[in-house]
């Protein structure tokens, strides 16, 4: 079966993979909107652009498919950290808004989103459009299409590797999550924190006075009003964060060599 098919038609699986592997975390092509075809016709095309110019390195192709199905899942593995890699800067600012959602009392209205299959709150809804927005603006897909080469380069077909200092990167990254989500929210909830603290006094000063009533619509007032005077803030960090993948990628492609 794998002689009909010839090296070349093995080497466009493998490259295929490795295509499609990232192009299925990535928050845009993840909904469930998009089908499957879609998403596989494009892996299959950018495949093909990039099969002239990546060689076959050290796979030994032949006719054994289950070390085909071994390279499969290299390139698979290869894919998968890349994409999940992006896929950690988009939750950071999930992260974001679930925290402010949280504060101003907007978190108790929730829907499905598309992009995670989740429930979310709107104003993480609203913070994950903005950054995808800023995303395409900043040409970070093509920052993403330039890693995918890189990676082709750096890890020949069937080249990669499962090494301590790759997992170090991730729990490292993921730890970021956190950090990097409070930096994004930081104006809207250190301004939720002082509504609350003067609620809070208001409360102890006139205690007929029922906060928790009269202090949810002020403070849903209050973040969106602060959250269209903090875009000017918030957008440059996530630009900032989506270009720094120009050299996170590259980090984490040779930390498998």
């Amino acid at each position: 079966m794998l002689n009909d098919i010839g090296l070349s038609g093995q080497k466009l699986i493998l490259i295929f993979f490795r295509v499609a592997s990232v192009l299925w975390l990535l928050p845009m092509f993840s909904a469930g909107s998009i089908s499957v075809a879609y998403k596989a016709c494009l892996s299959l095309l950018i495949s093909l652009f990039m099969f002239d110019l990546v060689a076959p390195g050290n796979a030994a192709l032949g006719s054994d498919p289950y070390f085909l199905a071994l390279l499969v899942m290299k390139e698979i593995f290869i894919g998968i950290t890349i994409g999940f890699f992006v896929r950690v800067l988009f939750m950071t600012v999930q992260v974001a808004g679930e925290v402010v959602a949280i504060q101003s009392g907007m978190g108790f209205a929730r829907f499905m989103d598309p992009y995670t299959n989740t429930q979310v709150s709107e104003l993480s809804q609203i913070l994950n459009i903005l950054a995808l927005m800023i995303f395409f603006s900043v040409d970070a897909h093509h920052i993403v299409l330039r890693g995918l080469f890189l990676s082709f380069k750096e890890l020949p077909l069937g080249g990669a590797t499962f090494k301590g200092p790759l997992m170090e990167y991730l729990i490292q990254m993921t730890g970021k999550i956190f950090s990097l989500g409070l930096r994004i929210g930081a104006p809207l909830i250190v301004t939720l924190f002082l509504v609350e603290l003067s609620l809070g006094i208001l409360s102890r000063l006139v205690p007929q006075v029922n906060v928790f009533v009269e202090g949810m619509p002020l403070k849903i007032m209050v973040t969106i009003a602060m959250l269209s005077f903090a875009l000017s803030l918030i957008t440059p960090l996530l630009a900032d964060i989506f270009k720094s993948m120009e050299g996170e990628i590259p980090r984490i492609i040779r930390s498998m060599v």
